[in-house]
């Protein structure tokens, strides 16, 4: 079924004249009319009543009609729909991120992208840690991470965005509550509530791996899902928690963050395939020079 044969059709229906239909479409009348003929012999029932003086639709031409103004609709449509997609106009975006520490990196992503391409979905999935995402990614579940470093990046393009301190969680009332930093050193002996240990938390690792370079073991006494259920952890006495500065906002009462002054850095960092070939994934990696400049 040839979409000039559907115009031809449309144009009789709504002109209800085969001279005018002819006019509206620039060719003559014998011609149109083969076209409706070859139609309703292809459909195999007649579309239109024909008679001397008018031209009128049966019950299958007014079904056919509708069906008929929606393909060409369609068409109509399809290249402008292809270009949009070309340039990441439309499409899908999936974002996974790392959780509450890392919520005003992705709102400020999420809000620049919303602005630049509303006509794109932008699906979320969280909170995932570090290990997970990868996996993810590679899996192509997901097309971008917004997680921490270090994690292996074989296969991956990595955008640092930003770099966050690591701090203590601590009880209020805590000994070292009071002070502007404390040392690795000071936590030798401390209960610790951390990250779970067997999903790839780079966290943890840092942690343990600073510790190890102080001389000691992290006394991990408690595993907790995630940041907020650390702090609560905190709060109710069962221990410290070390977690990103960023943390902060979570504000849980009758917990103080520390900074910790001798510990690396965390990194903060957009990763996603290699040759990934989704035009809305590079609308977004074109934006991150702006993400980083408002941070």
């Amino acid at each position: 079924m040839e979409l000039r044969h559907l115009q031809a059709f449309v144009a009789v229906a709504e002109e209800l004249n085969f001279r005018r239909a002819a006019v509206r479409l620039h060719m003559s009348q014998p011609p149109l009319s083969q076209q409706i003929k070859r139609l309703e012999h292809e459909v195999g029932v007649p579309l239109l009543r024909r008679t001397t003086r008018q031209v009128a639709l049966t019950a299958a031409g007014e079904a056919f009609l509708r069906e008929a103004r929606k393909t060409l609709e369609s068409a109509e449509a399809a290249p402008k729909l292809a270009r949009q997609a070309a340039a990441g106009e439309i499409g899908v975006v999936r974002l996974g991120f790392s959780g509450q520490t890392s919520y005003q990196v992705m709102l400020l992503i999420v809000r620049k992208f919303r602005e630049r391409y509303p006509d794109v979905r932008f699906d979320i999935v969280s909170p995932l840690y570090g290990g997970e995402l990868v996996d993810r990614i590679h899996q192509q579940e997901i097309d971008a991470g917004l997680l921490r470093l270090p994690v292996p990046l074989e296969g991956l393009s990595v955008r640092e965005l930003e770099q966050h301190q690591l701090a203590v969680a601590l009880p209020d009332n805590h000994r070292l509550a009071d002070g502007r930093s404390v040392g690795v050193a000071d936590l030798r002996d401390e209960p610790v509530i951390s990250y779970p240990t067997n999903r790839g938390s780079v966290v943890n690792q840092l942690v343990q791996a600073v510790c190890l370079r102080h001389g000691f073991n992290p006394n991990f006494v408690q595993e907790a899902p995630d940041t907020h259920t650390i702090l609560s952890l905190v709060g109710a006495g069962s221990g410290v928690g070390l977690v990103p500065a960023t943390a902060a906002h979570l504000k849980v009462p009758g917990v103080v963050l520390v900074p910790v002054h001798d510990a690396p850095p965390v990194p903060l960092a957009l990763v996603w395939r290699e040759g990934d070939a989704n035009p809305a994934l590079a609308g977004l990696v074109g934006l991150l020079d702006e993400v980083v400049a408002e941070l």
